[in-house]
């Protein structure tokens, strides 16, 4: 099958109404679908040059085509694999040991008890390759391309979890991982 009519397939998948168009908004969709991984800002710059004149929110297949096919034969915007996902995910533990550690308060029954040895406040220690909950969210949010509050919650709940407020880090670099090359 050529490269033109698979991607004709993929579009036509998004298309409106056998029109030859798509949604400016379903580009990024079908720009990951085919396993190429754009920045922000590299995903608006391919949006942008797809865009037809005659509309500001559709695409058409030609325009698409065109560019898609380009990208494909360039290899631009190629993934990461799951090793070098989990490498980059690691820097989050601190000081390169393999856990991360929370300090926090104890219940006020046991703060009260007179227990002078960590003044009322306990260290949990986080298994090798985990991450909390809210220190995900607070990376997510303020860190290189943030993501909205809404945007963070919903890629929160789709982490991996070692338990109620760990994310496995190994497991959410394999899910990470991009789908094989199109072609």
């Amino acid at each position: 099958m050529s490269l033109d009519k698979k991607l004709t397939e993929v579009f036509t998948f998004f298309q409106d109404k056998d029109k030859n168009v798509v949604s400016v908004q379903d580009i990024p969709t079908i720009i990951r679908t085919l396993g190429l991984v754009p920045s922000e800002v590299e995903m608006r710059k391919t949006v942008a040059a797809m865009v037809g004149e005659e509309s500001n929110d559709t695409v058409h297949l030609a325009a698409f085509l065109t560019i898609a096919k380009k990208l494909l034969l360039d290899r631009r915007f190629p993934g990461s694999s799951k090793e070098e996902l989990s490498r980059a995910l690691a820097v989050l533990a601190r000081e390169g040991r393999a856990y991360l550690a929370e300090v926090h308060p104890l219940p006020d029954a046991a703060a009260k008890s007179g227990s002078v040895y960590g003044e009322g406040k306990k260290t949990v220690f986080r298994p090798a390759g985990s991450l909390s909950r809210d220190e995900m969210a607070r990376l997510l949010t303020c860190e290189g391309e943030a993501l909205k509050g809404e945007e963070a919650e919903e890629l929160l709940l789709s982490l991996p979890m070692k338990d109620s407020d760990l994310v496995d880090l190994d497991q959410y670099a394999a899910q990470l991982v991009p789908p094989p090359r199109f072609f």
